[in-house]
């Protein structure tokens, strides 16, 4: 069986247990990425989340001995549900006792989906083809966005997400390395018309330029970040976010809902629709938590870092008169020393 055989057989199987897009590249080092990678990094904007070894990002060597090719595959996480969860300016102020959460986060965890798929397709790889095949989903040590783009996925807008043509940026994306010498893609045209929507959404300038990201300042950080949120700006920034920001995703016109397919994939659907009343997330109790969001990604970053959260959204919404004083003496630290600085 040549290479394209080969190539034909993974695509194949990959549709079968459900990915919508497959895409190879080169594993080639990613020496643009890596210069911009050093910039920001003399700049203080690499943030915990990501992996810190720069050269581990950008030369798959690094993480693989003998790696031939990067294969590269998305999967849209848009339902019927999310897809209607709007970080639009008009939503957020209409709906504002309500809160809300990034599309990505009301849905089951999307790093045991996705792993789960290409754990598969490696051992397909494996027992078929005698090669190796390492798995990387949302892990900080590859390069994702970059190889995704190298793998003809789609190109990379101003706000620095992955889109592409069928899903907009609303897909995840995991990656396999392998030692198979496997016959490149060509890269998607980019349908970024550089209109700066994003850049000028951006609740709190995170997106300082096109393709530029200060991650301290992006609500998406921010919502998951362990600490006290004291800046009078930044709160008031929340709006009525509960976990997460899809603003300058939302307001792309490439991201319009009429032009992209929802595939409402079951994998990620829960049994039911998460809370997004503030006071009833402020005052949840750990069964509760687990109950709701015990499988989806919200649930490493802990259920006080929510509780903050709803703090702040109360805060922002006229609401805090409905919390009982008594949160000054909170179990949680950080809620209690937000509700601090909330009641000041």
């Amino acid at each position: 069986m040549n290479f394209f055989d080969i190539k034909q057989e993974i695509i194949s199987f990959s549709k079968i247990i459900g990915i919508d897009l497959i895409g190879f590249a080169k594993a080639q080092p990613f020496f643009k990425e890596y210069d911009f990678l050093l910039e920001r990094k003399r700049k203080g904007l690499i943030s915990p989340f990501e992996e810190e070894d720069l050269e581990k990002r950008c030369f798959p060597e690094k993480i693989m001995n003998g790696v031939r090719t990067i294969i590269v595959f998305a999967v849209s996480y848009l339902n019927y549900y999310n897809s209607s969860l709007l970080f639009t300016e008009n939503n957020i102020e209409v709906n504002n006792k309500r809160g809300i959460i990034s599309k990505y986060a009301c849905i089951l965890d999307y790093h045991l989906v996705l792993k789960g798929k290409l754990s598969k397709i490696a051992l397909f790889i494996k027992n078929n083809f005698n090669a190796n095949a390492m798995v990387f989903v949302d892990t900080g040590s590859l390069l994702e966005r970059a190889a995704a783009k190298r793998a003809g996925i789609g190109y990379i807008g101003q706000n620095t997400c992955l889109f592409t043509k069928e899903f907009g940026s609303y897909v995840f994306l995991g990656e396999i390395l392998t030692d198979l010498e496997l016959p490149e893609d060509e890269q998607a045209e980019s349908l970024c018309t550089g209109c700066g929507r994003c850049i000028k959404a951006c609740p709190t300038g995170a997106l300082y330029e096109p393709f530029k990201i200060n991650p301290f300042k992006c609500l998406s950080y921010i919502t998951q970040s362990k600490n006290v949120i004291t800046d009078k700006e930044i709160i008031h920034a929340f709006g009525n976010r509960l976990f997460g920001c899809d603003t300058c995703q939302d307001v792309c016109p490439n991201n319009r809902k009429e032009n992209l397919i929802i595939k409402n994939h079951g994998d990620f659907l829960l049994d039911n629709n998460i809370p997004l009343d503030p006071l009833y997330i402020l005052n949840i109790k750990n069964k509760e938590f687990e109950g709701y969001f015990g499988k989806t990604p919200i649930a490493w970053r802990g259920r006080n870092v929510l509780r903050r959260n709803a703090l702040i959204v109360m805060a922002n919404t006229g609401q805090l008169k409905e919390v009982n004083k008594e949160i000054l003496l909170d179990l949680s630290e950080l809620v209690r020393k937000q509700a601090e600085v909330l009641f000041k």
